[in-house]
């Protein structure tokens, strides 16, 4: 006896689902056999005819359960702190991927005349968390300047180094702060170097909310030198440095958790067409939500002239938590088609649309020896907006025994609006996010196993 599979892919992000299917009743199947092996004298239409009968339209359905996982490949749209000079502008995309989960339960509602009605909840969790690092080398360079927030926390009293080429080599570095709890500090290194001789020098200050952070780097036998100075508290942070900066690198830091749910009620009434053809159309609520915190780090990494000598690092972090909560409704046609008693083909298509909730929340802070600040610039936003959805899918499907469905499936969903960090320009000459729209297009392959009561 053969079963009618209801594939139950998902426009989220696992879309690795099991596919469950509404069982026959085994004494409906018996009478039609037995009364046809009576009346026909060909056994072999016999044999075909009740194996089709699983699907009669009169047949009662029973309760099935599916589980599921798979791999998503999500394209969201990416955004940097501070506008495009850092990690990326919000045109760019980042391909976060990741494994899913899903699970599905089938309800049988009975039936109005012939027609059966099916209740479908499909439930997902995708985690599509994600990190990258970027070295740049700041050879070439002979200076460097890094702002953010408020900059009369203190002041770089002195920073200076001699020109390549020059002996000795020298370089000061003077620094002051006053942090936002009223404590302050003074840092002022000077080195020198003669042919042959190398000097590596750091010294830091710290207060209660803030301190101040200064380097020079001297080497005789290469000519050369380099400064540093920094400070910064919970209102801001502020890097300066000059000199031969070959020594020097910046390292961008992207850290993100992604994760997405989905749930879905859809009320769908399978259709035995010719040709061993059941389409099965479907509606119902809808929801969705993406959660996306994002933590960037910006350091300067001096690499000191003496080996085994570490040289701490300075920079800010940023941290951004970017919500997306969408509510609706979506309609789906799946179709199946089997090929052997055993064996089935299935394609479907959906189209949908729901109301977007966006919230945006981010703050920074500086990173300095010994101290790591309290958050500044604190923003916090929200949007409201309409979104479509839309995708297609395709599954094989192979049941090795009456109660089990091993499938793969195959599927791209699309979603045109999708909340993304955009940089404009403010009243005080800088730049502010806000909360932008883009898209998004996720691709995913699932195998599955359906376990039919």
């Amino acid at each position: 006896m053969s079963c009618r599979v209801l594939r139950r892919p998902y426009w989220g992000d696992e879309r690795m689902r099991i596919c469950l299917a509404v069982q026959s009743h085994k004494l409906a199947a018996i009478i039609v056999a037995a009364v046809a092996s009576l009346a026909s004298t060909t056994s072999i239409a016999v044999a075909d005819d009740t194996k089709l009968a699983s699907t009669a339209p009169n047949e009662e359905s029973a309760p099935s359960l599916q589980i599921g996982t798979g791999i998503n490949w999500f394209s969201l749209p990416s955004w940097g702190p501070r506008g495009p000079d850092f990690l990326g502008t919000g045109d760019s995309r980042v391909v976060d991927d990741g494994l899913g989960f899903g699970i599905s339960l089938d309800l049988p509602l009975g039936q109005i005349g012939s027609q059966h009605f099916v209740l479908e909840w499909n439930g997902g969790f995708a985690d599509l968390s994600s990190s990258s690092t970027d070295r740049t080398s700041l050879a070439g360079q002979s200076s460097l300047d890094l702002s953010f927030g408020n900059s009369a926390n203190g002041s770089i009293t002195t920073l200076t180094a001699s020109p390549v080429g020059a002996l000795p080599a020298t370089a000061t570095a003077g620094v002051t702060f006053a942090d936002s709890a009223g404590a302050t500090g003074v840092t002022v290194i000077s080195d020198s170097s003669l042919a042959g001789g190398r000097v590596t020098h750091f010294a830091s200050n710290t207060g209660v909310t803030g301190g101040a952070f200064a380097a020079t780097l001297t080497n005789g036998g290469t000519q050369s030198a380099a400064a540093y100075a920094a400070y910064g508290d919970n209102t801001g942070f502020t890097l300066a440095a000059t000199g031969d900066l070959s020594s020097s690198a910046i390292v961008d830091e992207r850290s993100e958790d992604a994760i997405v749910i989905d749930q879905e009620l859809l009320l769908g009434a399978p259709i035995d067409l010719q040709g061993g053809w059941t389409i099965t159309p479907k509606f119902g609520p809808m929801y969705r939500s993406i959660d996306r915190d994002v933590d960037f780090r910006r350091t300067l990494q001096i690499t000191a002239n003496q080996p085994g000598v570490v040289v701490p690092e300075v920079g800010f972090a940023q941290t951004d938590e970017l919500d997306a909560r969408y509510v609706g409704a979506i309609a789906e046609l799946a179709a199946t088609k089997a090929l052997q008693p055993d064996l089935s083909v299935s394609f479907d298509a959906r189209f949908g649309g729901a109301y977007l909730h966006s919230r945006y929340r981010s703050h920074y802070s500086a990173i300095l020896p010994t101290i790591t600040t309290g958050p500044f610039d604190f923003i916090s936003e929200t949007r409201d907006d309409a979104s479509l959805l839309a995708g297609v899918g395709a599954g094989l499907r192979y049941a090795p025994s009456e109660n089990l469905v091993v499938g793969l499936d195959a599927g791209v969903n699309f979603v045109n609006k999708v909340p993304t960090i955009n940089y404009v320009a403010d009243a005080g000459g800088g730049v502010s996010p806000t909360i932008g729209m883009s898209h998004a297009i996720d691709y995913n392959v699932s195998v599955s196993i359906s376990w039919r009561f």
